[in-house]
């Protein structure tokens, strides 16, 4: 499928620069996900708003946001597990447009990665078996180089021994460890996260964060759905805040998290870092 060359020339996220982890990012012009106006009705719910979104090339945007307001369906229509009502999505210049077949959407699909909140691991497959499938199905690459990417992923993600072990013996950080490595086997250029911690049990959240924190270091375009308000400060490069599938707030994660400009999201964070530790400041009364 041919680059669309018309996206619009103002297909740039807002500037940031509060952020000092983005100054070692290197955050390129390079548009990558570029949304205009997209809407999502499920019935007579609509569910996304006229979305305007970009995404550049390494990138770390954080989504949060309370439960129901959109977030995980914005990230699944990017990638086309759910097919929007109007607008339009263009990944890598490439229009996602609804009317195409699941053939002919593999090509814009194998372009992200996505990461799951229940790992969506084949329990019959051994661990490297699961992270080299869709690279030789889909990328038709040699079964000796698939072995060796992947062998190469699993020590990345620090799960080198587990290479032979079935998902039912892993822990659910092993399990979405094993996750990422899939989803970094097929070379994308932009990863998927939804709400990647959400079911996991507390003690296993820091060693998939630690793998995302590697990740975004390495200059990685990464879209996360997060509660993990730490990661999205520290992390992320810009954090997106929706409500009622709207995007009512963006900008540079400092700013957000010290002095939002929007009243639903200061009501949002008084809430929500109320609970974690002091390091993160609730933003003050206006």
């Amino acid at each position: 499928m041919d680059s669309d060359p018309t996206i619009p020339s103002n297909a740039l996220a807002p500037s940031v620069s509060g952020n000092l982890f983005q100054a070692t990012n290197g955050i390129e012009e390079e548009v990558i996900i570029f949304v205009s106006k997209l809407n999502k009705f499920f019935g007579d719910k609509h569910v996304l708003k006229d979305i305007d979104f970009e995404v550049r090339k390494k990138e770390v945007v954080a989504l949060i946001g309370p439960s129901g307001s959109g977030k995980s369906t914005l990230i699944r229509c990017l990638n086309g597990l759910e097919k929007l009502t109007s607008g339009e999505i263009y990944i890598h210049g490439q229009k996602l447009d609804p009317r195409l077949s699941i053939k002919q959407l593999s090509p814009i699909r194998s372009e992200l990665g996505m990461v799951f909140q229940n790992f969506n691991l084949f329990p019959h497959m051994t661990v490297l078996q699961n992270v080299i499938e869709a690279p030789l199905l889909v990328r038709k690459m040699p079964k000796d180089q698939a072995i060796a990417r992947g062998e190469k992923l699993l020590a990345k993600v620090g799960l080198a021994e587990k290479r032979d072990a079935y998902p039912n013996r892993l822990s659910g950080g092993q399990k979405q460890r094993v996750a990422i490595a899939r989803a970094l086997a097929m070379e994308p250029r932009v990863l998927l996260f939804d709400e990647p911690t959400s079911s996991l049990d507390p003690e296993l959240v820091g060693e998939v964060l630690k793998v995302m924190k590697d990740l975004a270091y390495e200059g990685s375009t990464m879209v996360v759905v997060t509660h993990e308000m730490q990661f999205a400060r520290d992390v992320s490069d810009r954090v997106v805040f929706m409500s009622e599938g709207s995007i009512i707030e963006q900008g540079d994660p400092q700013e957000i998290f010290r002095q939002p400009k929007e009243k639903r999201t200061q009501l949002f964070l008084e809430r929500v870092l109320s609970t974690l530790p002091s390091a993160i400041e609730v933003p003050g009364e206006f």
